[in-house]
C-alpha cells in the first residue's frame, strides 16, 4: 500500500510541476513585446531607425549618420536581391516536402492538409509583407 501511495504522490507532483512550468512558460511568452515576437527579433525594420539607434549609441555626427543610412540601405538591397535568387529553391523544397506529407495521408485527410497549408501560407504572406505606409 505504501508503494501505491508513493506512486500516486509522485504522479501528482509531476502534474503539479508540469502545470507550474507551463504557466510560467506562458507568462514569460505573453510578456514579450510584440516586436520581439516578430520575425526580425525586434530589430528596427527601417534603415533610418537603425541609423538613429546607432547614432545615439555611438554619438555619431550627422555626416556619419547619413553615410550609415546609405550603407544600411545598400546592404538591405543586397539581402533582398539574394533572397530573390534563392527563394525558388526554398519554394521547391517546400513543395517537395508537402508532396511527401500528402503521400503519408489518407484521402479523407488531404483536404484538411490543404486547408492547413492555405492558412500557413496566408500567415507567411502577412508576416513577409511590408507594413502599411512603407
Amino acid at each position: 500500500m505504501k508503494t501505491r501511495t508513493s506512486a500516486t504522490l509522485v504522479l501528482l507532483l509531476t502534474f503539479v510541476l508540469g502545470g507550474i512550468t507551463g504557466a510560467l512558460g506562458y507568462y514569460l511568452c505573453a510578456r514579450r513585446p510584440a516586436a520581439a515576437a516578430g520575425r526580425d527579433g525586434g530589430r528596427p525594420s527601417n534603415p533610418h531607425h537603425l541609423a538613429d539607434e546607432l547614432a545615439q549609441a555611438l554619438t555619431l555626427d550627422s555626416a556619419q549618420k547619413a553615410k550609415l543610412e546609405a550603407i544600411i540601405a545598400e546592404g538591405r538591397e543586397r539581402y533582398r536581391t539574394l533572397s530573390e535568387q534563392v527563394r525558388p529553391q526554398y519554394e521547391e523544397i517546400r513543395r517537395q516536402t508537402r508532396d511527401q506529407i500528402r503521400q503519408v495521408l489518407r484521402e479523407d485527410q488531404k483536404p484538411r492538409l490543404d486547408e492547413f497549408f492555405k492558412e500557413l501560407d496566408k500567415r507567411r504572406a502577412a508576416r513577409n509583407s511590408p507594413p502599411p505606409g512603407r
